[in-house]
């Protein structure tokens, strides 16, 4: 008599390895994503990788750990149809791991990209006539001209203080480099290193409305070249413009005035042209 055979269900295949693999690489790519995000913004500008490089590694890190999972997915399912011991677990939890990795560094990948993009339309532009409008020694030229009559109008004489002309880098309208032209005087005699603090220095500084009072001429000649006053506050005066010229401040007090003139981001740099 033949001996009985002990029955066993068919094993079951549900893809346990891909599910490891899934659950892996999403936390992994979560934190090198971060890793590198912090990194990019903690860096300076010169030093910060290109909005390019960091839409491809971002791009990168998505591929592999939502694009790994979602082809464990596929695998699974296609030996499925060949394979009924092939469960659905497998590509279900595949699935879940995928949605994950899309839903977050894919959904922060696809908002690189945008500004991607919108970064290289923008450099396509023109400048604006106003950035190429003058030349930097034009530029320079005007904006003394302008604080040197502010100056006057606040009834000083020029020679008597120190212009201090300056320049900074800045962005273009299309993100090219380009110049900022800053004019300052201040006729604030030196400070003694041996002398004493003065006790009554603060009774030296003016109310607001003996300031507004007293740089009112030079608001006038600011006002005349495109600006308007926004801030008054302590002893200074504060104007902005939306022409070439994008800042003024007048401060004054007894005995001392300062006066510091900026202009927007003009193309080209000190000596082109």
């Amino acid at each position: 008599m033949d001996e009985d055979i002990a029955w066993s269900p068919p094993e079951r295949d549900n893809g346990i390895g891909w599910i490891v693999l899934s659950g892996l690489l999403l936390p992994v790519g979560w934190i090198v994503w971060l890793f590198l995000a912090f990194d990019a913004a903690l860096r300076s500008e010169a030093t910060r990788p290109s909005l390019a490089a960091q839409t491809v590694g971002d791009g990168i890190i998505t591929f592999i750990c939502a694009g790994t999972p979602l082809a464990g997915a596929v695998l699974l399912l296609l030996r499925r149809r060949h394979d009924r011991s092939v469960t659905l677990v497998g590509p279900v939890a595949c699935l879940v791991f995928a949605i994950l990795g899309f839903g977050t560094v894919g959904t922060a990948t696809v908002v690189l990209a945008v500004e991607w993009a919108d970064d290289v339309h923008r450099r396509a532009q023109p400048l604006t006539a106003l950035e190429t409008k003058r030349t930097p020694a034009q530029a320079e030229q005007e904006l003394s001209a302008v604080g040197e009559r502010v100056v006057r109008a606040l009834g000083a004489d020029v020679s008597e203080g120190e212009a201090n002309p300056y320049t900074r880098a800045c962005a273009l309208s299309n993100l090219q480099r380009g110049t900022a032209y800053t004019w300052q005087w201040d006729d604030a005699p030196e400070p003694d290193d041996e002398a004493q603090p003065d006790a009554g220095a603060s009774a030296r500084r003016l109310s607001t409305a003996e300031v507004d009072r007293r740089t009112a001429a030079a608001q006038d000649v600011l006002r005349n070249a495109g600006m308007r006053k926004v801030d008054l506050w302590g002893s200074a005066v504060r104007l902005v413009g939306d022409g070439w010229l994008s800042e003024s401040t007048i401060s004054v007090s007894e005995g001392a005035s300062l006066v510091t003139v900026e202009t927007t981001c003009l193309a080209g740099g000190p000596g082109d042209g």
